[in-house]
């Protein structure tokens, strides 16, 4: 389970504006979507927001609990109505086995992975028939079951047909909720039974927050704060880009600008070891182009991402030539790119047209 809880009140305030509509319509109605589509771009919290939604679905005291069933079940119907909170209360016997990890009936499921726990990239049919195994059975200890499908736009199509036939007949008492970075990739019928909610990315601030009360040992503030901009309000983004090998992956991409005979074929091979490298390479040079474009708009006002390179770069645009409009199309450019690095293709060749942009002088 790649999330993080409780997640961080930081998280938690950002997105709590889009968890309101899903309380009123309960509070309201005593009716709750079965199927729920939490989207957001990657390390935006989605899955550390799923948990902290769970959290207060399983809670005693909270407005969930408050419904009691005696003829419907919690999705629907005559519920006997008592006043609960909208947080959870940390203190009851569900709350408890949450700081234990204990749930009983919270089922998660993640893309497979290899022996190292590094994601291998789709989920595969294994999962859902387990699943459909567990379906005649009712919750152990909580009012329902919750079922979670994090990252579920990496589903292969058998897998995604699997859950579908699930969700066109949900069990009673249970809940699922669906993670995905892109929601076009999973299926139509799938998108109709979901209700999405959108997690917008988080500001910079926010995300040094963040990152200064995680991060054990001595804080890297100035790398911090060019990783909180750089990461476009991700923040896993963000800790990718604290690492040793951003940083030296970023300073070859610019020392490539300079001496491009030298440095081509080395960038080739860094670049093409794993597709993680290719969607580094691309994020670093797309806050790149995007500093240098709003400089070009904005002058002096610009609040660059990458503040410690800031004269090289402008040096750099200046002799190549980089006005507004090539800035543009390379931008457009590299977004096109970014479709290509999960296929199945030559590594290096794909390398080699992730790191093209750099090659177009004018």
């Amino acid at each position: 389970m790649n999330a993080s809880f409780p997640a961080a009140p930081e998280l938690i305030e950002w997105h709590a504006s889009k968890l309101e509509p899903l309380l009123d319509r309960f509070e309201k109605d005593r009716a709750l979507h079965t199927t729920l589509l939490f989207t957001g771009v990657e390390g935006v919290g989605k899955k550390s927001l799923a948990l902290h939604f769970i959290h207060l679905l399983f809670c005693d005291r909270s407005i969930f609990a408050a419904a009691e069933e005696p003829v419907d079940s919690l999705f629907g119907g005559p519920l006997e109505e008592k006043p609960g909170a909208r947080a959870a209360c940390g203190e009851c016997g569900s709350c408890i086995r949450a700081s234990r990890g204990q749930w009983l009936d919270l089922i998660w499921i993640d893309p497979e992975t290899d022996e190292e726990g590094k994601r291998l990239g789709t989920h595969k049919i294994k999962a859902f028939r387990e699943l459909k195994e567990k379906l005649g059975l009712g919750p152990a200890e909580e009012p329902f079951r919750v079922v979670v499908i994090a990252d579920a736009d990496r589903m292969n199509q058998e897998s995604a047909n699997s859950i579908l036939k699930v969700l066109e007949e949900p069990p009673k008492n249970w809940l699922f909720i669906l993670t995905a970075s892109d929601s076009s990739r999973l299926l139509p019928t799938i998108l109709s039974r979901c209700m999405e909610i959108k997690f917008s990315p988080l500001d910079p601030d926010r995300i040094f927050s963040i990152l200064k009360r995680d991060l054990t040992g001595e804080f890297p503030s100035r790398r911090a704060k060019v990783a909180s901009r750089a990461a476009m309000g991700s923040i896993s983004r963000a800790k990718n880009c604290l690492e040793e090998e951003t940083w030296e992956l970023r300073d070859r991409l610019i020392g490539l600008l300079s001496n491009p005979a030298s440095e081509w074929m080395g960038l080739i091979d860094a670049v093409s070891t794993s597709q993680i490298r290719m969607n580094l390479a691309l994020d670093l040079m797309e806050t790149i182009f995007m500093d240098l474009l709003s400089h070009r708009i904005k002058g002096d006002q610009h609040l660059w991402i990458h503040e410690d390179q800031r004269e090289p770069l402008i040096e750099i645009a200046d002799r190549l030539g980089w006005d507004t409009a090539k800035l543009l199309s390379t931008l457009e450019g590299i977004a096109g790119r970014r479709k290509h690095t999960g296929l199945t293709l030559n590594a290096k060749l794909l390398a080699q047209e992730i790191l093209a942009p750099w090659m177009e002088r004018t």
